[in-house]
């Protein structure tokens, strides 16, 4: 028994560390989105938005298509900034993370980032060579390339103690505009 005792790593103070899945008292005084709420939420969405991409015929044909993962609206008006940043990221993360997504669609960034870091990281905005030409985008065929974009809102009901947060999603074509798929709003409701 003693030589097992000697075995078992040091445990260390917990300096006010929980586990992620805990909620704290601080939290539940908050009326905002708790965070385990967002990441449960946010793992919710991805699950169901990977499964409805893969439905949608125009993602699923011989070619690889390409989607700009691009702008979701935060119009919950108390989900802070920070924290919408960091559920948009997991959504896209979980996403770019299932086998069955990306093998028939490829994610790609929006010009403005690419034009951004091309510019950041070259000394000659964005022409890799030096040379005066610059690179044009080869993966940008509107035949195959798609906007993902979205929108969360909040319904609030007494002092903010019970809140519905609802994700809404459009596909929309480059090739014309059209929007190809919208889905049927991804919902949680939390209850102070």
């Amino acid at each position: 028994m003693a030589m097992l005792a000697g075995c078992m790593p040091p445990k260390g103070e917990s300096n006010g560390r929980v586990e992620t899945t805990d909620t704290t008292k601080a939290e539940w005084k908050s009326p905002q989105v708790t965070p385990t709420a967002l990441t449960e939420f946010s793992d919710q969405v991805a699950q169901q938005l990977a499964y409805d991409l893969s439905s949608i015929p125009e993602l699923n044909g011989a070619t690889r298509v390409n989607v700009v993962f691009g702008n979701i609206e935060n119009k919950t008006g108390i989900v802070s900034t920070a924290d919408f940043e960091a559920f948009r990221t997991r959504i896209r993360q979980q996403l770019m993370q299932s086998r069955n997504v990306n093998n028939k669609i490829k994610f790609i960034a929006n010009k403005s980032q690419v034009d951004s870091v091309l510019e950041r990281e070259t000394s000659r905005g964005g022409d890799l060579l030096q040379d005066g030409s610059r690179p044009e985008r080869s993966d940008f065929n509107r035949d195959y390339t798609y906007f993902l974009q979205g929108e969360m809102y909040r319904v609030a009901r007494g002092n903010d103690s019970v809140n519905l947060y609802m994700m809404s999603f459009n596909l929309t074509s480059a090739r014309d505009g059209g929007i190809i798929w919208t889905n049927s709003p991804y919902e949680v409701k939390q209850v102070r």
